[in-house]
């Protein structure tokens, strides 16, 4: 952050109880634009954001986790395509993976994913397209309009973020990778279930829905949501949980979203839970 080619920031670190001297680290880099801020720790990085953007003063507002990195121009490059086009009032780019060791990881299904500028809900929602929550800047009052980040969905808070903020404005794109994401076994997610993963991103489907006023966002979000009620249900079955996952199908089937995807999922947890799989 300190090597940002733009120089006019404010940078706020949500301190959540690190016991490895980053505190006093902070205090000893003695430059007035770093704002350290003590956090109760909670182990999850939506409420180390809310705490941040609760101290933010600035127009614009980014966000970077301690694992990851920008490019020196990334700022500078994304504050001038923003200004260049003022009916945008967020910006998100390319981003590369990298190891905790920092040598490049291959790309992947993202490589289909390069960042396209316009009102974007309906890739994002499709993963088509992908905006990691490291490249976006965003004004902090549409940020504000639309209540920051919700903490009661402890994962996949960053995809409803930024399904919210494609939902009231539309996206200046950069293509450029100007972030590098780093995967290592330490990461957050690496220690969840994937059954949670996927109830979360149900979730972030099923507000999404609640919230569309297009009867094809919300068609598509239902889908969506079914389709992560069936990963749900296909993760439980795998680690042996037989009656949770019956327990999320018959949601899925009182919600009526029992979809051709659903249908095969329940035959495969019923094969596992009779031994035949």
């Amino acid at each position: 952050m300190l090597a940002q080619t733009c120089r006019d920031f404010e940078l706020i670190v949500a301190d959540d109880g690190s016991t490895d001297g980053t505190r006093a680290y902070l205090e000893s880099i003695g430059d007035p634009r770093v704002r350290p801020i003590r956090v109760g720790h909670r182990g999850d990085l939506t409420s180390a954001r809310s705490a941040g953007l609760r101290h933010a003063h600035g127009e614009w507002v980014a966000f970077l986790d301690s694992d990851d990195l920008w490019l020196r121009e990334k700022l500078s490059l994304q504050l001038l395509r923003l200004a260049a086009h003022p009916a945008c009032r967020w910006s998100y780019t390319g981003y590369s993976l990298v190891d905790a060791d920092d040598r490049p990881l291959p790309a992947g299904s993202r490589a289909r994913c390069r960042p396209i500028s316009g009102h974007i809900l309906e890739p994002l929602l499709k993963f088509e397209i992908a905006a990691s929550i490291v490249t976006i800047v965003a004004q902090r009052s549409l940020i504000e309009e639309m209540g920051g980040f919700d903490e009661s969905i402890p994962v996949r808070s960053d995809f409803d973020f930024t399904l919210r903020l494609a939902a009231r404005s539309a996206a200046c794109a950069l293509p450029e990778n100007l972030a590098q994401v780093r995967e290592h076994a330490g990461r957050t997610t690496a220690h969840l279930h994937p059954a949670a993963l996927y109830a979360d991103g149900e979730r972030v489907f099923r507000k999404a829905a609640a919230a569309a006023s297009s009867r094809r966002i919300r068609a598509l979000c239902r889908r969506q949501g079914a389709a992560q009620l069936a990963g749900q249900a296909r993760a439980l079955s795998r680690e042996g949980c037989h009656r949770a996952a019956l327990a999320v199908l018959v949601r899925a089937a009182r919600a009526g979203f029992f979809t051709g995807v659903l249908w095969k999922t329940a035959a495969g947890c019923a094969a596992r839970a009779a031994g035949w799989k």
